[in-house]
């Protein structure tokens, strides 16, 4: 069937007679007449049967209709034309490239690495859009975006980035040395990530031993509050050792034992499926693979 919807070009006039509240102005805009414009607008509004406009001398201002007209349309004007953006980049290994990733990760791994790959390709240009969660996650936003957890995420494909070991952290000022029972770690506050709140009770797990009390400390919304927090001595925190090198690197931390868990979930790398192929995206992707591998 037949789709029942106006022409772009009417789309367009609108939107721009909408956003500048003149029609004359937004002819120029459009690079033609105020007349050719305006009827494009009038087949517009016999289409939908409703009055968008309001005619004020000078200018033009929207009716009920047509704010309800451009609230809809504005969006859905933008994501046509990112995607015809990015068919028209499709095949070109340079411009801009989008990589999602959580504030932490994206400080501490993804950003010394993309020094090397701007002297690899020194005409891409990397954005980073950051995420709290995975359901945040928008393959609109993104070209790959950087996730844990276990898959499947529907709409991408999924590669595994690498692995996520966790240690028991702390600071010096709390422990002087790792603890040898790992339950005696419990004694002191125990810090926790809001959205990582079975850590405690999978770092046990994988030394086959059951959580033996409710760990009771301070929670926290991102891993850069926890990890100061830790360092700065206010408890024990299961952390992703890929993101505590540099403070046990430095002795800002300490381990708080010498086990470290190896999860079952790990580090993967999305691409929306409706993007895979795009060559800059190909050639990203290989190379932030490649920098996982380096990391396992």
């Amino acid at each position: 069937m037949r789709r029942r919807i106006p022409s772009t070009t009417a789309l367009v006039c609108f939107e721009a007679a909408a956003r500048c509240e003149n029609f004359a102005q937004a002819a120029r805009e459009l690079n033609m007449s105020q007349s050719a414009l305006g009827r494009q607008i009038q087949g517009l509004e016999t289409q939908a049967g409703q009055t968008l406009f309001r005619r004020e001398r000078q200018r033009v201002q929207l009716t009920g209709a047509g704010r309800m007209l451009l609230a809809d349309l504005s969006p859905q004007l933008d994501a046509l034309e990112a995607a015809f953006y990015r068919l028209r980049t499709r095949d070109n290994p340079f411009g801009a490239l989008n990589i999602g990733t959580y504030p932490t990760f994206g400080s501490r791994w993804l950003m010394p690495r993309l020094a090397a790959l701007a002297r690899e390709q020194p005409r891409l240009t990397i954005n980073t859009i950051t995420y709290m969660s995975n359901d945040e996650v928008d393959p609109a936003l993104v070209d790959l975006a950087i996730v844990q957890g276990d898959p499947p995420w529907p709409g991408f494909r999924a590669e595994r980035l690498m692995p996520e070991p966790l240690l028991a952290v702390a600071a010096p000022s709390l422990m002087a040395e790792a603890a040898g029972d790992p339950a005696s770690l419990l004694d002191l506050p125990a810090l926790q990530h809001r959205t990582r709140m079975q850590s405690w009770e999978i770092w046990f797990a994988s030394m086959g031993r059951a959580l033996p009390a409710r760990p009771q400390g301070p929670l926290f919304g991102q891993y850069e509050m926890l990890i100061d927090a830790a360092r700065y001595g206010h408890g024990v925190a299961i952390l992703p050792e890929v993101l505590v090198r540099r403070e046990l690197a430095e002795g800002q931390l300490i381990r708080a034992h010498p086990h470290a868990c190896q999860t079952k979930s790990g580090y993967w790398l999305l691409t929306p499926q409706a993007k895979a192929g795009t060559s800059r995206i190909e050639k990203t992707r290989a190379w932030l693979l490649a920098q996982g591998a380096q990391d396992t």
